[in-house]
C-alpha cells in the first residue's frame, strides 16, 4: 500500500526501463534473502518483494503503453496484448512456474529454495534482456505532483473505497 503510492510516480520520473530494471534488482535481493534464517534478513526479503511487486504492477505496463503510443501502433492492438498477458502471463505462465518449482523440490531435491534461485535466474535474464533491447522512456511532465499530494490523493481514495487505474 505504501510503495505502490509512489513507485508509478517515481518510475515516470526517473524512466519507466530503469524502474523495470530496478524491478528485477530488487526482486532477485529477495530472492537471495531466502537463503538466511535470520528473521530480520527474512524481514528485509518481504520489504524488497513489497517494493518489486510495486513495481511490477506499474513500470511495465506504463512503458508498454507509453511505447505502443510512441510507435503509432493500432489502440486496438494494446487490448489484445493485455489480454494474452493476463492469460499467458497471469494464468498459464504461473501455473508452469509452479509446476517448474515443484519439479525443483521434489523431484530433483534441491531444497525449498531452490524455485527462488531459479526466479533470480530468470530476472537476471529478463533484465539483460531488458538493458539491451527496450529505449527508455518517461511519464508526462505536465501531471508532475509532490509526495505528500500523492499520498493524499491516495488516502482519500483508500478511505473513500474508490479505486483508480491510471498510467
Amino acid at each position: 500500500m505504501l510503495f505502490g503510492t509512489i513507485v508509478g510516480s517515481l518510475a515516470d520520473k526517473q524512466g519507466r526501463r530503469r524502474a523495470c530494471v530496478t524491478y528485477c534488482i530488487t526482486y532477485i535481493l529477495s530472492c537471495i534473502t531466502k537463503h538466511s534464517p535470520q528473521y530480520k534478513i527474512l524481514m528485509v526479503g518481504r520489504v524488497l518483494g513489497g517494493i518489486a511487486t510495486s513495481l511490477l504492477f506499474s513500470a511495465f505496463e506504463s512503458w508498454l503503453v507509453a511505447e505502443h503510443n510512441k510507435r503509432g501502433f493500432e489502440q486496438q492492438w494494446l487490448s489484445l496484448t493485455f489480454s494474452k498477458a493476463i492469460f499467458l502471463g497471469n494464468g498459464l505462465v504461473a501455473i508452469l512456474a509452479g509446476l517448474f518449482g515443484n519439479v525443483l523440490v521434489d523431484s530433483l531435491s534441491l531444497g525449498p529454495v531452490a524455485p527462488f534461485d531459479a526466479a533470480a535466474i530468470f530476472l537476471a535474464i529478463g533484465m539483460a534482456i531488458i538493458l539491451s533491447s527496450w529505449t527508455e522512456n518517461f511519464g508526462d511532465p505536465s501531471e508532475n505532483k509532490d509526495l505528500l499530494t500523492q499520498f493524499r490523493g491516495a488516502a482519500v481514495a483508500i478511505a473513500s473505497g474508490r479505486v483508480q487505474y491510471l498510467l
